[in-house]
């Protein structure tokens, strides 16, 4: 149980608040509390909770709360506190229960501990005490008699703050005293006894001047406030000060080092860091050295100090503190740095003259003792080593860019960036909780911008607290602009790019490059063979520098390839400068080179892939001399899962053709994106995560450049492209009017097969509206034309096409000549998928003739070949033709179970078309079976969504099954009306259903 009265009043048990209920009854609480063990009467408690106003029910209502405390305690599983005598009431408090006792007995040992002398002990006394306050005493309780009491509070706990400042001071740690004394000073201004020992600290660390000039500006505030001038012990002070009084340095040159600065007051966040740090640097070990590893502007001197400072009162003989210089161009010595701390370990003895003998006296003098060393910004292991002492009660903590793994037994604790949510803490702690308030949305915009790094934060939030006239969304819009991002975030002598140039200054020359490359091409993540093809080297070697960039904290490893090497990114401030970089120190030819080699190996990639998994449609146009080969083994790990390689490459594939179209570079642009249309996208939606976005994006960016450019052939294959990505999303007429676009173009180029593909793709959008004879129309042409060109895998796409629109029309003859000559081309081409699609096709043909048994062969023969693909859509789309077989062959239960199923996968993979399909063949089973609401209720939902696609003929089947459903429920005139909109449908469209109802 704990019983808090310093801060909120609050009662805990197990580490839980107890609910106490309103003000009153904590009033009534606290009241018996700082009485505890005494009987306080009734008439005393009004007083406390009413003051001179109690209600005539004051005696019930006070029973009645002394009556919800009990319950309350009770609860919670607690003793009962709260004891009734006749007149009144007592608290029975467990030893140690109430944090104001807890205080008290602790300040009352302090005090004892500096009249024996142990100085140190007496501070962490008072240090404890302290902590135990959480605010203003009785805080929470409004305006009752209990202010006084809370006053007295107030006044101990500033009067065990200077007895804790006078006892630092006795120990000789006045070094750590001085911003604190100044921030106490700021805040109690009056306080005389605060002001002389701030005067001794900076007399003591040699600032005599200011140490006189606090005691004028005392002086002037006694004056002024209270009208009185110094007491006689502020008056002494400062006489000694001016006389250089040798007594004002009392046992500070025998005290113990204590060399810690302090941190930034900001600091926030890290809780976990700081808790390991704090668990391995007190440990019982032998002599444990933790480096705390990362990239500059992460925080690790911060931290480190923060973790020194809590943890400082474990090593009574003092802390050193020592700047290794590790990132300027001449970093320190260690014969230098152990000179240094010789010095300050025996003031007057002058260091020996070599290495050697000054880490032997160094480490003579750290026997036996407990000390914490802290060696700040490392450059190498070699730095660190001598300056490790061989004592077991020392401990060390290293901050470092670097790595470090060659210290022995040393953990490293590699720091990262600030979480989201930690982030926006922080720069509300810079920037002031009303700013960041003010505008959270744009506030979240600068932690992004800001990639998590404290240093940018840091900046991003004292240029806020500096600029009031800002609103936080004008900072966020100007480093939106990466190009000037670096050029925001600076402020006073703080610069993010001049962090990031310590480090880059001290890469080798291969480094530095592959570090430049990499911010050209700017990539949100990238496997070894991208930096590889970047700096024309093999993979080893790419491999070793990136090991050296992830050391030196410019790069990080995210995960790994199935080959099981890295893949890394760069953080978005690295990349910017590297990015700068490049255009400073890399001339445009050698810019151009490295972009065409990375674009030129993923253009092969792609192309190998193209090869190895056929889609079914018309192949890829072979990008001849842009495509170039990389590492044999980049391709076997991207052929061994196709999927999985464009799911992980997506983004930096579509950053790759916006590169390459800023950079004028037409030719790899279009065909890089026209590529991935032919690949990456085309009959297999799930390959990429967000397909049609990435289609979009890749089109739109090389289209720009290739009219940029005068790339009329390219500007072709785009619009012809973006054809495409409109039929994939069920926008026929948009789909027509960009393929019409690209033909005109082929013609006028003279591409005779741009204009041959493009002749199959209008025929394709024609069908699946509805508009037969221009399907025929736009196919026959495509099918003379691929016959003159020689490629079978495009005739038989053209073929299966051509048959199923036989099909609609009910041509059968037509329809078999044309699917039997595309199964044989596709099965001599080894085009697996285009086999199963064929078949597909030849399943729906025998089930339009009434060939059932025949029907569901031909799906069992296709539904493996797309389950063996992966393709999920397709593999949906053959079950539906399967169910819808089964339904006619009287087999309603298995069908209903693979039509659901087929209906979800078309919903996940946002397929309307299919989404459509299968609800009009539900609808059909439903009517089968006689529900006739159910299949209402779904054809109308199909209905509505060809409506949306435009999709006239199917519209109207969907139509004439609505016509059956309104028959059957006895509704005539709407049967009537829908099916001779059906029937006209049909004609129009010269379909197959034309001659059947007109038979």
């Amino acid at each position: 149980m704990e019983l808090r009265l310093l801060g909120p009043i609050e009662v805990l048990s197990g580490g839980r608040q107890v609910p106490l209920g309103g003000g009153k009854p904590r009033v009534l609480l606290a009241t018996l509390l700082l009485a505890s063990g005494r009987v306080v009467t009734v008439e005393r408690l009004m007083e406390a909770i009413w003051q001179d106003s109690p209600p005539l029910s004051a005696r019930g209502v006070l029973q009645t709360y002394v009556a919800s405390l009990r319950r309350a305690f009770a609860d919670a599983g607690l003793p009962e506190v709260i004891v009734s005598h006749r007149v009144g009431y007592s608290a029975e408090i467990p030893p140690d229960s109430l944090d104001k006792t807890v205080f008290e007995r602790l300040t009352g040992q302090g005090r004892q501990a500096a009249r024996d002398g142990n100085h140190a002990e007496a501070a962490n006394l008072f240090r404890t005490a302290l902590a135990l306050w959480r605010g203003p005493a009785l805080s929470g309780i409004g305006d009752t008699h209990l202010r006084a009491e809370a006053a007295r509070l107030e006044e101990l706990r500033l009067t065990a703050i200077e007895e804790r400042v006078t006892a630092d001071l006795a120990a000789g740690r006045e070094d750590g005293l001085i911003d604190e004394l100044n921030e106490l000073i700021a805040t109690y201004p009056v306080r005389e006894r605060l002001r002389r020992d701030l005067m001794v600290a900076l007399y003591r660390t040699g600032r005599q001047a200011d140490a006189l000039e606090v005691y004028q500006h005392g002086r002037r505030v006694l004056n002024e406030e209270l009208g009185i001038e110094p007491g006689p012990e502020l008056r002494q002070a400062h006489e000694s000060v001016l006389r250089s009084d040798p007594a004002l340095l009392g046992a500070a040159r025998a005290a113990p080092p204590r060399q810690l600065p302090s941190p930034p007051s900001d600091f926030t966040a890290r809780e976990a860091e700081i808790a390991e740090l704090r668990d391995r640097l007190t440990r019982p070990d032998d002599m444990p050295v933790c480096v705390i590893f990362g990239p500059g502007g992460v925080g690790k001197s911060t931290l480190a100090l923060r973790a020194a400072h809590e943890i400082a009162h474990f090593y009574p003989d003092g802390q050193l503190h020592v700047e290794l210089r590790g990132t300027s161009e001449v970093p320190a010595t260690p014969q230098e740095l152990l000179g240094r701390l010789l010095r300050d370990l025996e003031p007057g003895t002058p260091p020996p003259d070599t290495l050697e003998e000054r880490a032997a006296r160094y480490r003579t003098l750290l026997a036996d003792k407990r000390k914490l060393i802290m060696l700040d910004d490392a450059a190498a292991e070699r730095q660190v080593r001598p300056l490790l002492p061989g004592a077991p009660g020392c401990r060390v903590v290293v901050t470092s860019r670097n790595r470090l793994t060659g210290l022995a037994g040393a953990t490293v604790l590699d720091l990262g960036l600030l979480p989201d949510q930690a982030a926006l803490r922080f720069l509300e702690q810079v920037a002031g909780p009303e700013r960041v308030a003010s505008d959270p949305g744009a506030a979240e915009r600068i932690v992004r911008q800001c990639g998590g790094l404290p240093l940018a934060l840091r900046i991003a939030g004292a240029r806020l607290a500096s600029r009031r006239q800002w609103s936080v969304a004008r900072l966020a819009d100007r480093l939106a602009d990466e190009q000037r991002r670096l050029d925001e975030l600076t402020v006073g002598d703080q610069e993010v790019r001049a962090g990031i140039a310590l480090s880059y200054a001290l890469l080798p020359a291969e480094a530095r490059t592959a570090l430049r490359r990499l911010g050209l091409l700017g990539l949100p993540y990238f496997p070894v063979w991208v930096v590889a093809a970047a700096m024309g080297t093999g993979l080893d070697e790419a491999e070793r520098v990136l090991d050296h960039l992830v050391d030196t904290s410019l790069a990080n490893v995210t995960d790994t390839d199935a080959t099981g090497r890295a893949r890394y990114r760069l953080h978005d401030l690295i990349r910017l400068f590297a990015r700068e970089r490049a255009q400073a120190e890399e001339s445009e030819t050698q810019r151009v080179a490295v972009v065409r080699r990375v674009l030129g190996g993923w253009l092969w990639l792609v192309e190998q892939l193209s090869e190895a998994v056929p889609t079914g449609a018309i192949p890829m146009r072979a990008a001849l001399g842009l495509a170039r080969p990389v590492d044999p083994e980049v391709a076997r790990t991207a052929l061994a899962d196709p999927h999985g390689w464009f799911r992980g490459e997506e983004e930096a594939l579509i950053l790759a053709v916006e590169l390459a179209a800023a950079m004028d570079l037409d030719d790899i642009a279009v065909h890089l994106a026209s590529a991935l249309s032919s690949v990456a996208f085309e009959g297999s939606q799930y390959v990429f995560d967000n397909p049609f976005a990435a289609w979009h994006r890749t089109h739109e960016a090389a289209l720009a450049v290739a009219r940029r450019m005068d790339n009329a052939l390219g500007e072709a294959t785009l619009l012809a492209g973006l054809g495409h990505l409109y039929y994939e999303r069920d926008h026929y007429a948009e789909s027509r009017e960009y393929l019409s676009q690209a033909l005109s173009l082929f013609r006028t180029t003279g591409d005779a097969r741009g204009e041959a593909g493009t002749l199959a793709a209008l025929g394709a959008a024609c069908r699946e509206q509805g508009y037969l004879p221009e399907a025929l129309h736009f196919l026959d042409r495509a099918s003379r034309k691929w016959a003159g060109l020689g490629d079978p895998t495009a005739l038989a796409h053209v073929k299966r096409l051509s048959g199923s629109v036989h099909l609609e029309r009910g041509d059968y003859p037509a329809t078999w000549e044309d699917l039997t000559a595309a199964l044989s081309l596709y099965r001599e081409a080894g085009n697996r998928r285009g086999e199963g699609l064929t078949l597909r096709s030849m399943s729906l043909y025998h089930r339009a003739r009434g060939e059932l048994e025949r029907s569901e062969k031909r799906c069992e023969e296709a539904l493996p070949i797309f389950r063996e693909l992966g393709d999920r859509l397709m593999e949906a789309y053959c079950v539906r033709s399967l169910a819808k077989t089964w339904m006619r062959l009287g087999r309603f239960d298995p069908a209903r179970r693979a039509l659901e199923g087929a209906l979800a996968t078309t919903r996940t993979l946002n397929d309307r078309w299919g989404e459509a399909c299968t609800l009009r063949t539900l609808g059909e089973l439903d009517l089968a079976e006689g529900r006739l609401y159910q299949a209402k209720s779904r054809l109308e939902e199909s209905l509505a969504l060809w409506e949306t696609l435009r999709a006239t003929l199917f519209r109207a089947r969907t139509l004439r099954d609505l016509a059956q459903v309104y028959d059957a429920l006895g509704d005539d005139v709407s049967a009537k009306t829908a099916l001779a909109e059906a029937l006209e449908t049909f004609r129009l469209h010269e379909a197959r259903e034309a001659r059947e109802l007109a038979g």
